[in-house]
């Protein structure tokens, strides 16, 4: 008499879940730039009160952006990402939630705006609290930090060789 010989289907079906379930994991993370429901709120920095994410990373305004519209994608937004959020965004510090909407974009989350500026990071800030896009003319118009009040803010050197920050309204406006 035979014996059965024992199934490998337990084996080889555990396999594939090993190298499965950890591919389809990697699916659904998010990116550090959107990293689901979104914070925004206000921080100190050298220009001055200005907003940020949850995180720390500065955000920005593009002047050429007409209200609740991004006119930036392709090359522009791979060096200026959109602000996104999968979820509904939140206020903390002096950033105002009534100021706080989103805007669709033609592929995935919803772009934040503030005071009906699409808002943007900067691929050349690399940790929480750098301001280097700040000032910066490219895609044919400046990018400025944005205020609490909903306003691009400016820096203007000072006769002690450092900077002061002002806040001027933006010229849509």
């Amino acid at each position: 008499m035979r014996r059965p010989r024992p199934s490998r289907l337990p084996g080889v079906l555990s396999g594939i879940l090993v190298v499965v379930l950890p591919v389809t994991g990697c699916t659904t993370a998010t990116n550090s730039l959107h990293p689901g429901r979104t914070q925004i709120r206000s921080a100190q920095s050298p220009l001055g009160e200005i907003l940020v994410n949850g995180r720390g990373r500065t955000l920005y305004l593009f002047v050429a952006d007409p209200p609740n519209l991004s006119a930036c994608s392709g090359a522009c937004a791979s060096i200026w990402p959109p602000a996104t959020t999968q979820g509904p965004p939140s206020a903390a510090g002096a950033a105002q939630a009534a100021q706080i909407s989103t805007i669709a974009r033609s592929s995935g989350p919803r772009q934040l705006v503030y005071a009906g500026h699409p808002l943007y990071y900067y691929q050349g800030d690399t940790g929480s609290g750098e301001t280097r896009g700040q000032g910066l003319t490219q895609f044919g118009a400046e990018w400025y930090a944005v205020s609490p009040q909903g306003q691009q803010v400016q820096t203007k050197a000072g006769s002690d060789g450092g900077s002061r920050s002002r806040t001027r309204r933006d010229r849509r406006a």
